[in-house]
């Protein structure tokens, strides 16, 4: 699944940039040489912004695209720009209907109609299709985010950043600063909804301004079971062949006028001048397909020392402490049907966290990156020597430092952070500790009473079963740290994992902090003795002083790293005449390829597509991964796939191409020559896990399901037959 945070979900998008939310553990860093070559838009995320200067337009001729490339991407008219949005900040969904229906995959919506269900009203796992627009359901917290128009605005921000570091000019707080005097003077100005988001790109060479219209009252249409759409779970993860339809169907919605507006029963469906036609023809090898969304983040601009750092300091201990994790959730969710269901979207995409960061240390090794870029390196500085940037031995060296100095710093800060991120037990530590150190004062000015009110009013406390299944995870997560540590400072007061157990239990059932009962007899006679001497108060005192301290050392790492960045991106990209892309960064982007088979190994080849037979030649009772969805069984024993059966019969189920995608594209429309759908991207291969640090045309793929198997699913299981009154079906 390739939900957007490395790669696909808002738990972790991306991992690096928001894990510890006051960083971004491993700056953008230094550009891969590359010998000086006319571009390959096959192998890019391009910003069609820069269409006529990177020359985009030819490269698509040549590959097979058969519209007018202004069709693609056009600044005073209507585009294919048009029809794509961000759905839910952290996918992509496309306009399928002049009615704003909305495309996107099920794995996109997963969160947010999980938070619906009920064990009554099992949306998530039971599926829901409307019949009729009346039965549309509202779905809090998401919403739909259309791309007005795109700006260059370099000039402008170096002018009001003069004077600033460049890591504290990139910083997307501060950018988000100065985004309301840039609509200020523009044509947007006063027009509902809109949202300005300046982005860096290149390393702070340049700077973009996205203008985004934010649409917030999006209605859930089809959404299908969970057991169907996720058929293989995380086992096939990352996989092909794959034959789950991992799709759903929203629409968006606004007042009589056209514009954003809050849920209310008397709004509209949006109107939309321009959506995406729906080719019924299929796909065969070798065929053009173009992906157009909002990839998150790749980081192909790494020097061999940082993509080494990458893979051994961030990727392994998330890999490490999320399989311990993973472990503990699937123990307490096979026993017990209630968990099973609050726990479904957390489990969902830590899995598929887990499964990315460990792919990627293996496709790093496999793939010999690590080797071919610091031969790349040497490369680029022959050229740098002889065309007068007689800085960059200087600048690679110091990187090359920095991340020697750095390594173990980075990995023990996702080491600590991502496993204790995990615990349940998040009892009122900051608000206590404020009320006893205040207490006189509070005392004086007659507001003890509120005062301890408004603790327990904000306060969560665990059950005594939730606080049983939590002090195992801690024990877990504890003696997971104390033996992966690298660094001699721990924010624990033990050292050995025979000690966990036994410092765990004190840890919850003995402090005024976990308890509501001892903590409203705490508050009424408060001291800060007492607290001073609470394990849970200690604890946390000692893991924040941690924190700290290794969050300091990193920014310092992250500031010096941002500043030789610039400098060594700038130096490639004059090196080839600014013929490559830039990383992705969560905005709008076009990339195109092929139709085309996969062989990831010797003697080893996988065919183009998948049928839905695939499906059932994988069942396995034993296996609640692996369970046949029961209405699915009848439509197929009974050859029911209607017009959306190819012409042997069969019914198709998925495709790839080598398209070059990532997190963010989850949903993302894949297009034909004509710029009409054929399927929706939901995720990638494992063995082309390393290509958020390099692409590698021969081993990646885009896993896409094809759009005739969606649409059978909206027919014929789902029965939302309405909607075919909607769309533009070409035959």
């Amino acid at each position: 699944m390739l939900h957007c945070s490395n790669r696909k979900n808002p738990f972790l998008f991306s991992m690096q940039n928001k894990l510890f939310t006051s960083l971004r553990a491993l700056a953008v860093a230094a550009v891969v040489a590359l010998a000086p070559t006319a571009a390959r838009a096959d192998g890019g995320m391009w910003l069609l912004k820069l269409m006529e200067q990177q020359h985009l337009a030819d490269s698509l001729r040549a590959a097979g695209l058969e519209i007018d490339p202004s069709e693609v991407y056009n600044e005073n008219g209507l585009s294919l720009k048009d029809v794509v949005g961000i759905f839910g900040n952290g996918c992509t969904g496309e306009i399928v209907s002049p009615d704003g229906l909305i495309f996107t995959n099920n794995h996109c919506g997963f969160d947010f109609v999980h938070k619906m269900s009920t064990l009554e009203h099992n949306y998530l796992q039971d599926g829901f299709y409307a019949k009729s627009r009346a039965e549309e359901l509202p779905t809090p917290g998401l919403d739909f985010v259309f791309v007005r128009s795109i700006e260059d605005v370099t000039d402008i921000v170096l002018q009001i950043t003069e004077g600033m570091s460049e890591y504290i000019r990139q910083n997307e707080e501060v950018l988000a600063m100065f985004s309301g005097a840039v609509l200020e003077r523009s044509q947007y100005k006063d027009v509902p909804g809109i949202r300005v988001r300046i982005v860096p790109y290149f390393g702070g060479n340049q700077f973009y301004a996205f203008y985004e219209q934010v649409y917030n009252d999006v209605r859930l249409v089809v959404n299908i079971p969970q057991n169907f759409a996720q058929f293989g779970e995380n086992q096939d993860n990352w996989m092909w062949p794959r034959h789950n339809p991992d799709a759903a169907v929203f629409r968006v919605y606004a007042d009589r006028d056209g514009n954003p507006a809050d849920y209310d029963p008397a709004n509209v469906p949006l109107h939309c001048d321009k959506y995406l036609p729906i080719s019924m023809r299929g796909v065969e090898a070798g065929d053009f397909a173009m992906v157009m969304g909002f990839p998150g983040t790749t980081e192909r601009y790494l020097t061999a020392s940082e993509v080494e750092n990458h893979v051994g300091s961030l990727n392994s201990p998330i890999n490490v402490m999320g399989e311990v994790v993973l472990a503990h959730m699937k123990g307490l969710m096979d026993n017990d049907s209630a968990l099973n269901l609050s726990m479904a979207s957390d489990y969902f995409m830590m899995g598929n966290t887990v499964k990315n960061f460990g792919g990627q240390i293996e496709a790093v090794r496999k793939v010999k990156l690590v080797e071919r870029k610091r031969a790349a390196e040497r490369d680029f500085l022959v050229w740098a020597l002889q065309n007068g940037h007689t800085d960059m031995p200087q600048v690679l060296g110091r990187i090359d430092q920095l991340e020697r100095e750095y390594a173990d710093t980075v990995h023990d800060l996702y080491l600590s952070s991502f496993g204790t991120r995990q615990l349940a037990m998040k009892p009122p530590y900051y608000d206590v500790a404020s009320y006893v150190e205040n207490f006189r004062e509070i005392k004086k000015l007659k507001m003890v009473d509120s005062a301890q009110l408004a603790i327990l009013e904000d306060a969560t406390f665990l059950t005594p079963e939730e606080v049983e299944r939590d002090k195992a995870l801690a024990k877990q997560v504890f003696r997971t740290y104390l033996k992966h540590k690298r660094l001699p400072a721990n924010f624990l007061p033990i050292s050995s994992p025979a000690e966990v157990d036994a410092y765990v239990d004190n840890l919850y059932d003995n402090s005024v902090l976990t308890d509501s009962a001892r903590l409203v007899a705490f508050l009424k006679k408060p001291s800060q003795k007492v607290l001073d001497a609470d394990p849970w108060y200690q604890y946390r005192q000692g893991f924040t002083t941690h924190m700290m301290t290794l969050a300091s050392n990193i920014e310092d790492y992250e500031a010096e790293l941002t500043e030789l960045n610039k400098k060594y991106i700038a130096a490639q990209l004059e090196r080839n005449g600014w013929t490559t892309a830039p990383d992705a960064n969560f905005t709008l982007r076009m990339t195109y390829g092929h139709v085309c088979d996969l062989r990831p190994r010797d003697g080893v080849t996988y065919d183009y597509q998948t049928v839905i037979d695939g499906m059932f030649e994988k069942e396995n009772p034993a296996d609640p991964d692996y369970v046949i969805n029961e209405d699915v069984r009848a439509l197929y024993e009974a050859g029911d796939f209607g017009r959306y059966a190819r012409p042997d019969g069969k019914l198709p189920a998925c495709f790839i191409t080598d398209n070059d995608i990532t997190g963010g594209n989850s949903g993302s429309p894949v297009m034909n020559a004509r710029g009409e759908l054929i399927g929706l991207a939901f995720d990638g291969n494992i063995e082309s896990l390393s290509s958020d640090l390099e692409y590698n045309g021969d081993l990646q793929r885009c896993i896409t399901v094809d759009i005739r198997y969606v649409l059978w699913c909206i027919d014929k299981l789902a029965k939302s037959t309405y909607l075919f009154d909607e769309l533009d079906l070409r035959f």
